[in-house]
């Protein structure tokens, strides 16, 4: 009980003296730690990132950057590094969705019946002869 008397009253005394305790809400600027130096550097340096990787936008992908640490609450101990990282990522990412081409052959459970042949996986077809929508039976990559 004398322990417990102990902890409050410091506790209390820090509180009346001003000192943090560890439950004191951080400050907006203090969000990045070192302030906002080092995205202002970053920022100062966007034309060489704009050289280095010439398929992204770097000031966009920093403002996304941006808003993902502070929605998710993240800090990072190297951010010029984190950035970099981010912005290899993003390049890579767009070629992703078309780099390998796909054909997709949609017919009839049949094989009387004609087939269609389409790159996108997600067109509709319809078989007159069957009176069904034709599914995907193959997938040819080119």
């Amino acid at each position: 009980l004398l322990a417990m008397l102990a902890g409050f009253v410091i506790l209390r005394l820090r509180n009346i003296l001003g000192r943090k305790t560890g439950h004191q809400k951080k400050t907006i600027n203090k969000y990045f730690p070192r302030g906002l130096e080092v995205i202002k550097d970053i920022e100062n340096n966007i034309n060489i990132l704009n050289e280095k990787f010439p398929s992204v936008d770097p000031q966009f992908e920093l403002a996304k950057m941006l808003d993902w640490l502070k929605a998710n609450n993240k800090r990072k101990k190297d951010y010029k590094a984190f950035f970099r990282n981010w912005l290899r990522k993003a390049s890579n990412s767009i070629g992703n969705g078309s780099g390998i081409n796909h054909s997709y052959v949609f017919g009839c459970n049949t094989k009387k019946c004609s087939t269609e042949t389409s790159k996108y996986k997600d067109m509709y077809f319809f078989c007159k002869e069957c009176n069904k929508e034709k599914l995907i039976i193959k997938t040819i990559k080119n």
